[in-house]
C-alpha cells in the first residue's frame, strides 16, 4: 500500500496491471488498501478482479486496453464502487464466488475455489504465472494508516513484515485441513509471483512466501513436502 492511491494501472506481468484505488472499509473501522488487478485476454476482453474506485482516467486508460467484460467479486470486502463500474460497463458480467467454476475465462485464469461458511477464490493467471489471492494473505503496510490503526493490524498478524491470513479465517473456509487443501494446490501451480488484493506484492518465490505465511496454520503437510521435494531433488 502507497502512502496515497495514485490509481495509475501499474504493470506487474505481462497483460497484467494492479491499481491502488484507496482503502475500503474493513472490520472495526478499519481502513484496509484495496489492489484492482485487471487482465487482458486473448479476446481484448478485460477482467477485473475487485474493482475499486473508477475515475475517468482509468476509464480512458480500460478504453485502449480492450472491454471490460467480467467483474470479480471477492468475498469481502464490500466494494464501494461496484455499482460505478456496473453502471460505466453494463454489458460487463459480475462473478461472485463459486461461479467462476463456469466461466469461460477459467482456460486463461483458473480458480481455485473455497467454500465453507463464506467463501475463498484464488486465482492463478496462467501466462504469466501470477497468483492472485484476496484474503488468503493479507500484508498491509501500516505507516500510512492512522495511527490508532496500525495496533489492529499488527494484532492481526497481516502487517507487511509478515503478510499472512487474518485471524479466524480458517475456520470460516471450513477448517485447517480444507485450507491446507486449497494451499497444497496453489503450490502445485508453482506460481512465480503473488499478486495480493490486500497490501504488498511479492514478485519472486511466490512458493517460498505462500509457505512461510500458511507456515503455522499446516506445519506438518510443508514438512512432508518439503522432505518429497528433497527426495525427487
Amino acid at each position: 500500500m502507497r502512502a496515497a492511491a495514485t490509481l495509475t494501472p501499474e504493470p506487474l506481468a505481462q497483460g497484467v496491471w494492479g491499481v491502488e484505488g484507496g482503502p475500503v472499509p474493513w472490520r472495526g473501522g478499519v481502513a484496509m488498501p484495496l489492489r484492482t488487478v485487471v487482465i487482458e485476454l486473448p479476446s481484448r476482453e478485460l477482467w477485473v478482479h475487485a474493482p475499486g474506485l473508477l475515475t475517468q482516467d482509468l476509464r480512458d486508460w480500460l478504453e485502449e486496453r480492450g472491454r471490460v467484460a467480467h467483474l470479480v467479486v471477492p468475498y469481502a470486502p464490500d466494494l464501494p464502487h461496484l455499482t460505478d463500474w456496473q453502471a460505466a460497463y453494463p454489458a460487463a458480467r459480475v462473478w461472485r464466488g463459486a461461479e467462476v467454476k463456469t466461466a469461460a475465462w477459467r482456460q486463461q485464469i483458473k480458480p481455485l475455489v473455497l467454500e465453507g461458511a463464506e467463501t475463498e477464490v484464488v486465482f492463478l493467471h496462467q501466462a504469466s504465472r501470477s497468483a492472485i489471492l484476496s484474503r488468503l494473505i493479507i500484508a498491509v503496510e501500516t505507516a500510512p494508516l492512522a495511527v490508532w490503526m496500525r495496533p489492529l493490524i499488527w494484532l492481526a498478524g497481516i502487517d507487511e513484515s509478515d503478510g499472512k491470513p487474518p485471524l479466524g479465517l480458517a475456520g470460516r473456509l471450513g477448517g485447517r485441513k480444507a485450507v491446507g487443501d486449497l494451499v497444497e494446490q496453489m503450490l502445485d501451480w508453482g506460481p512465480e509471483r503473488l499478486i495480493l488484493t490486500h497490501g504488498r506484492c511479492y514478485m519472486r518465490d511466490a512458493s517460498g512466501e505462500v509457505k512461510r505465511a500458511m507456515r503455522r496454520l499446516m506445519r506438518d503437510r510443508l514438512w512432508d513436502r518439503a522432505l518429497n521435494e528433497a527426495r525427487r531433488g
